[in-house]
């Protein structure tokens, strides 16, 4: 079953007044209010007199509008707008067929001071550009979306067959709609039904150049284009970037020094100059990411890739991949260190194929079982049980590896030379 949510965040004196208001329309025949079968079967439940229940049971078919607190709050809205315009955050969870986004974008035009709205993803497939255009407010007139949030889910095939009956009336394609006010936009989760891809990332990019955070987590069907279209346009504004695939799918894409339009991923990252937490997955990463000692990142940065940038000065790709991470690690020490001059705590940890390394402590954990039996037991040195992992590539737990062991980062850098492990994916 579906869940459903749907939560309103206001002042206390506007709930009172909400009340006030129903109070008043229970005698008045125009609005129409259904009783509360809820707070009637808790009323049941709690009595201990059996007696006071009058009649018997039936086998009767009882039917409740399974959106009713949605078209109910679309209807006080409607006639209490003074209330509406005291509303501040709306949160919509499991409404995402055609009909309830429309009652959704109902609702939402009457919260004139709306701040934040967590909305289901198909309201960029089933709202047009008036829809939208109007939740998002206009910055000059002083009115402006601050924070959107879009969840996607899977949906059954019969809610699938229903959904594509009605037309994507795709909003984004028009100029109207202007996400220039918007301060934080989170895309979470993926979808089997017209999920958000990178094409919807780059046509917000147009206008989505005042960000503060960006927040894509769950997803399948946005690669590095969609998440740096973004990062692009508001690379004089972002301060939080967290990018979590959480699937293969994050990782099959090219290298990032092969990107389609030249540039290099690394150097993207580098030209937020206000960025001050990072999270991100990336195909591939090299010691560029790391090379400007004046970036303002601080507390706990990940990193995750595929693997490392090539570098075609090495002779072999063992010695090319080992003389790379040595170059990375060192390079984010370098970091490291110079922001604690600036009295700033930064811990960098980064993730490569299958080893999660901690240049702050000179360690590396992953799954050194295949070394030990190609090295004959000579590999490595020591070793010791690790708290990490196993990950995976992806970052996902519960997948089929043996515990980790935690080695040195010489030994890592020793074992790859020697061709005992592997640190680049495709080797």
């Amino acid at each position: 079953m579906a869940r459903l949510g749907f939560g309103i965040f206001c002042s206390r004196a506007v709930y009172q007044k909400m009340e006030r208001k129903r109070e008043v329309n229970a005698t008045d025949k125009s609005v129409s209010y259904p009783e509360d079968g809820i707070n009637a079967l808790s009323r049941w439940i709690q009595s201990r007199n059996l007696g006071t229940i009058k009649g018997f049971p039936s086998n009767d078919v009882v039917y409740r509008d399974p959106y009713y607190s949605l078209r109910d709050t679309s209807t006080l809205f409607d006639h209490a707008c003074s209330i509406a315009s005291n509303v501040r955050r709306l949160w919509f969870e499991g409404f995402h067929n055609a009909e309830t986004v429309t009652v959704i974008f109902n609702i939402v035009r009457h919260c004139t001071a709306l701040q934040s709205v967590t909305l289901p993803w198909t309201a960029l497939r089933h709202g047009d550009a008036d829809d939208w255009s109007s939740l998002l407010g206009d910055v000059r007139q002083g009115r402006s979306l601050e924070t959107l949030e879009l969840l996607a889910v899977d949906v059954k095939s019969f809610e699938m067959a229903e959904s594509l009956k009605n037309m994507n009336k795709k909003p984004l394609d028009l100029s109207k709609v202007n996400f220039g006010g918007l301060k934080r936009l989170k895309l979470s989760g993926s979808s089997n039904l017209m999920p958000i891809k990178d094409e919807d990332l780059s046509a917000m990019s147009r206008t989505a150049t005042n960000l503060h955070e960006l927040h894509i987590t769950g997803t399948t069907a946005i690669s590095t284009d969609g998440l740096f279209a973004i990062m692009r346009a508001s690379k004089n504004t972002l301060q939080v970037v967290e990018h979590s695939p959480l699937s293969d799918d994050g990782f099959r894409h090219p290298e990032s020094l092969n990107q389609s339009n030249g540039d290099h991923l690394c150097d993207n990252i580098l030209e937020c100059r206000q960025l001050s937490s990072l999270a991100i997955s990336l195909p591939s990463i090299c010691e560029c990411l790391f090379s400007d000692l004046s970036v303002k990142w601080t507390g706990d940065v990940q990193i995750r890739a595929g693997n490392v940038c090539s570098d075609c000065n090495c002779q072999t790709q063992a010695t090319e991949a080992s003389y790379i991470g040595q170059r990375i690690l060192t390079q984010a020490r370098c970091l490291m260190n110079a922001r604690a001059q600036e009295d700033v705590e930064l811990n960098i940890e980064i993730f490569i194929d299958r080893w999660i390394f901690e240049p702050q402590h000179w360690l590396v954990h992953g799954d050194v079982a295949l070394g030990e039996t190609l090295s004959d037991g000579l590999w490595p040195a020591s070793k010791a049980p690790s708290c990490k992992g196993p990950y995976g590539q992806t970052g996902r737990y519960g997948k089929d590896e043996r515990p980790y062991s935690s080695i040195s980062e010489e030994d890592f850098l020793e074992g790859v030379r020697r061709g005992y492990i592997s640190l680049k994916s495709n080797l």
